[in-house]
């Protein structure tokens, strides 16, 4: 009886997946093209008509090479928007339509330093409210089987994309704001940051580390 796992991973090659993955595909293909093969040697064909038959199955094998790539690539394409970008997007919009609220309701900010450039804006409500916001982004993430680094980057995407904006206006202050000191530019730059990337990223963060305590607690039970 032929080798069919050996010939499955000769003429399959490398498909740059992980070794794991690599022999998970060639086992199942092996396992197909084996079940084809014996159900013809049982019908009284030939082995090596039967070996011919069923090597024709595969087709072109740089072609059926080419698909299982795609099919892989596609599959951790939907994934990532599964993994990080859905739930992100809720972490985002949820997280400064809080926030927006709460200014619409006349909530003042707390800053330290008033009127100095080093002074640091807080929102307590909001920032009170992060760690849940974070939280549910983890939930969701970890819910479409994502893990590590994927699911902090869901939950902290609002400070992420708040410090991506800074970045980009940063270049534009020192461009148009020629008159102020460029010290005190780099004061408030640093302000900002700490009050509204730094501070609301690791209470997002948080949310996520006791999102993930809750449900090691729940499978413990």
């Amino acid at each position: 009886m032929s080798d069919w796992r050996a010939y499955v991973q000769d003429h399959l090659g490398s498909l740059c997946e992980a070794h794991a993955e690599r022999e998970e595909i060639a086992s199942e293909l092996a396992g197909h093209l084996e079940e084809h093969y014996v159900a013809l040697c049982a019908k009284g064909v030939p082995e090596q008509e039967a070996f011919s038959q069923t090597s024709a199955q595969a087709g072109d094998w740089e072609e059926l090479r080419r698909g299982i790539v795609s099919a892989k690539q596609e599959g951790t394409m939907r994934d990532r928007v599964r993994q990080i970008w859905v739930p992100g997007l809720v972490t985002l919009f949820t997280s400064y339509f809080v926030l927006a609220l709460l200014q619409w309701a006349g909530t003042r900010p707390l800053t330290s330093h008033p009127g100095e450039p080093r002074g640091v804006v807080f929102y307590v409500p909001w920032l009170l409210l992060l760690p849940i916001i974070g939280a549910v982004g983890a939930y969701l993430s970890r819910r479409a089987q994502a893990s590590g680094w994927r699911v902090y980057l869901a939950a902290s995407l609002p400070a992420l994309a708040l410090g991506a904006v800074f970045l980009l206006i940063l270049p534009l202050a020192f461009v148009i704001d020629r008159q102020v000191p460029l010290q005190i530019k780099g004061t408030a730059f640093v302000a900002y940051i700490a009050g509204w990337v730094i501070l609301p990223g690791i209470l997002l963060s948080m949310g996520v580390a006791l999102q993930g305590l809750r449900k090691m607690q729940g499978t413990s039970r």
